[in-house]
């Protein structure tokens, strides 16, 4: 019989009810070990990306299109393609809800409680650069987390901010096409992962949290576009929090209808708990009027002067020059995403693409920039490969030597983008941010 003494006496005896002649099946998954995954980023990832990692990869996800299994003794949180972004570290259950959403290049997407950034990512891979996605994340602190991960894949169209829904839904009345709401939930179906989650458990928090859901639900309606859809996803196994949540929302909205509801039980499935409903909002004719409605934000033209620094570094280094939708924010420079939302009064963590820091008669690109970019849309590059010791010694922050041109060099991993170098007759300066780099 398996361990379960570490589980809550209440929510054993809820499960045996909920489950009938499934429950000892349930419990003898607390006996197995979890079950670890990855999904590879269509941003920055090829095949060529998926047989290299072949060795230490077990198997596919089912319901993924990216998505497979590893080896835990694998380690690819210390992969140097980790460190690109060239994939992202996701429980393979947690990957179902974005595939049902199923976003397409050109939608305005939204994803309401994004931290730390696995359905974000997820979702941008499928927009590949077209569109627009509002990643929200109202802590603070687990919003910078987020914004380091959509930083890390190289996702240009991205606004990351940290709001709580209401606030959100003031600004952005009917906009998205496409809404994630993978709501905060008591998390049982992370039980067998993490046992500390338990002692936070209790019949109490599951009714608060199911109280909580239908708010963020509500808001998320006001947000979505007539005809519209929406993916609410929970790592939970309590009907309050999901079949019932959504029975209730679907009552206060009658326009909302379920397209397909789905559960994941982990002693039938290689993965976690987890739940996933898709929703539709019915089109009453306004889907375009909204769409053509959506406000968007002016970027002021900036002087050429102040800009100068940016320029010479773009042409000398750069094939194509990001030109257009540029906002500077003190010396910071950024490029917003066509059609980039009005995030006026919002609390704005990362809008569009960083390109860099306007410094005293110099512009410094950013890492972020680095990591967007693919070798051939830079004059310079210089590649390491994944399995030598010089991609080590580049991620500890050492410099190279190199028969490269002078100046900026994008430094890539078995051709993949990682960070930048500086080359100086023959020696390739390190500018790998000094907080990334290995101890």
């Amino acid at each position: 019989m398996a361990d379960t003494s570490f589980l809550p006496i209440d929510f054993i005896n809820r499960m045996e009810q909920d489950l009938g002649p499934d429950f000892h099946a349930f419990l003898r998954s607390y006996e197995e070990n979890k079950i670890s995954a990855l999904r590879f980023n269509p941003i920055k990832a090829d095949s060529a990306a998926v047989d290299k990692m072949s060795s230490m990869l077990t198997g596919k996800v089912d319901w993924s299109a990216n998505g497979y299994y590893y080896d835990d003794d694998a380690r690819p949180g210390l992969h140097p393609y980790h460190a690109a972004g060239v994939y992202y570290i996701q429980d393979a259950s947690a990957q179902l809800p974005v595939e049902m959403l199923s976003p397409e290049p050109g939608d305005f997407c939204l994803d309401l409680c994004s931290a730390p950034g696995g359905k974000s990512t997820q979702i941008a891979g499928y927009l590949n650069g077209k569109g627009i996605l509002v990643s929200n994340e109202p802590m603070k602190n687990r919003a910078k987390i987020l914004s380091e991960n959509v930083e890390r894949l190289g996702i240009r169209n991205c606004i990351v901010t940290s709001e709580y829904p209401d606030k959100l839904a003031e600004q952005f009345p009917e906009y998205f096409d496409k809404i994630m709401v993978d709501a905060p939930c008591s998390g049982e179906g992370m039980f067998r992962k993490n046992h500390d989650a338990c002692t936070e458990w209790s019949l109490d928090s599951v009714k608060m949290c199911a109280e909580r859901q239908g708010e963020i639900l509500d808001r998320a309606y006001e947000m979505l576009i007539p005809g519209g859809r929406m993916c609410y996803s929970t790592c939970t196994f309590a009907r309050l929090e999901d079949e019932e949540a959504i029975e209730a929302f679907i009552s206060r909205h009658p326009d909302m209808s379920l397209v397909e509801e789905r559960r994941l039980w982990p002693h039938e499935v290689k993965g976690e708990g987890h739940y996933a409903a898709l929703l539709e909002k019915a089109d009453d004719g306004r889907g375009k009027e909204c769409r053509g409605a959506r406000d968007t934000y002016r970027c002021d033209k900036l002087n050429k002067k102040i800009l100068n620094d940016y320029l010479t570094f773009s042409k000398e280094s750069l094939v194509n020059v990001f030109d257009e939708n540029l906002l500077l924010l003190n010396d910071l420079l950024y490029c917003l995403p066509d059609a980039c939302p009005d995030f006026t009064g919002l609390h704005v963590l990362r809008g569009g693409l960083f390109l860099g820091t306007l410094k005293k008669n110099r512009f410094e690109p950013s890492h972020a920039l680095a990591l967007a970019l693919k070798k051939d849309e830079v004059k310079n590059s210089f590649n390491l490969s994944s399995d030598s010791n010089e991609i080590q010694d580049y991620l500890r922050g050492q410099s190279e030597m190199a028969d490269v041109e002078d100046g900026w060099t994008l430094i890539t991993v078995d051709g993949y983008s990682i960070g930048w170098g500086k080359a100086v007759k023959g020696q390739i300066k390190n500018h790998y941010p000094k907080g990334l780099r290995l101890l």
